[in-house]
């Protein structure tokens, strides 16, 4: 069995309010018996955090680090580097250029759709091209995108469990949501999935590249204009 943590980035809506030109879905996959090693090695990354000012009590996420005049790019390249000598851990991601959607049925369709099609996209070819057929999936439970009311959970498994059919798959998925201050799987993928995303909406390679030996599966949909 693998350990599947998912987290994005930007926001997955098509409304004039929203400020991002790109959304991304991110997985971090590793052997259950990698996760107690991931852990205490962020741990230990982030009790020289606290010693250095850090409030004990705060959540460890990228946006926050990075912005933080006593952290910044150091702090987020340390992490990342603690997070790439896992062995096992490998990250996939798919990323949308939303402005390059043109179909207006998709555009309107209700807040959520968005994200769980694509959530599914990557779920479908991780299980059914790189055979990642027996995982468990964990997904933050404070996300708006995966509220009940969104049906996300019990869209994944339509999905997964519909291609099995087709495709006289066996598959073993259970899907779980959690809270990330707690669950080190989730901080460790919103890192990744922070650090690929400013790849994309702001032109900065500087923290993509140190995950470049732990890429997976990579899709890219309508970052050029399609004809």
């Amino acid at each position: 069995m693998l350990q599947l943590f998912l987290d994005e980035s930007g926001e997955c809506s098509f409304s004039s309010n929203s400020s991002y030109e790109h959304f991304l879905i991110t997985t971090l996959s590793i052997d259950p018996s990698k996760v107690p090693i991931l852990k205490n090695r962020l741990k230990r990354k982030y009790s020289i955090f606290i010693n250095a000012g850090w409030d004990k009590n705060r959540e460890f996420k990228a946006f926050d680090l990075f912005k933080d005049r006593r952290f910044g790019y150091q702090a987020i390249v340390d992490v990342l580097n603690v997070i790439a000598s896992v062995d096992s851990l490998q990250v996939s991601y798919l990323v949308v250029k939303k402005g390059n959607i043109k179909n207006k049925s998709f555009r309107d369709a209700p807040y959520g759709t968005a994200y769980n099609y694509f959530s599914g996209v990557l779920l479908s070819e991780l299980v059914f091209i790189d055979n990642l057929t027996d995982i468990q999936l964990t997904f933050d439970k404070r996300n708006k995108e995966t509220h009940p009311n969104k049906h996300f959970r019990e869209y994944l498994e339509t999905k997964i469990y519909g291609i099995a059919l087709e495709k006289d798959f066996d598959v073993n998925m259970t899907i779980q949501g959690a809270d990330s201050q707690q669950t080190y799987g989730l901080q460790a993928v919103d890192y990744c999935s922070w650090s690929i995303f400013r790849k994309f909406e702001s032109n900065d390679n500087r923290f993509y590249h140190l995950l470049q030996n732990k890429f997976l599966r990579r899709r890219e949909w309508y970052i050029e204009q399609c004809d």
